[in-house]
């Protein structure tokens, strides 16, 4: 069987089942294979650590005393338009008018 990652042929024990009830073989062998799931792997780290980082740098605390993650202006709209938002600045000032 060719492998379609390297394209050499290669005996049947180089490849794992991908369905093992139906017979099914994987198009890579297990070399590449392997060599595939290593960059993958390393491609969803780098992407989870990029992710954690921007959700770090993407803070914003809002007058209103909530904090939340903010990663488009969407974000930031959809807040001020909510109703929490409203009520919590609602309460503030009628706080601050009652306490003068």
């Amino acid at each position: 069987m060719e492998c379609t990652k390297c394209h050499n042929v290669k005996n049947f024990e180089e490849f794992s089942y991908k369905n093992e009830n139906e017979k099914i073989y994987y198009l890579y062998c297990d070399l590449c294979r392997k060599k595939t799931q290593i960059i993958q792997f390393k491609y969803k780290e780098k992407a989870k650590e990029n992710y954690n980082l921007k959700k770090i740098n993407n803070i914003v605390e809002c007058e209103c005393g909530i904090t939340y993650v903010c990663f488009r202006n969407y974000h930031i709209y959809r807040h001020i338009n909510s109703k929490k938002h409203k009520n919590l600045l609602n309460s503030f000032i009628n706080f601050d008018t009652k306490n003068k």
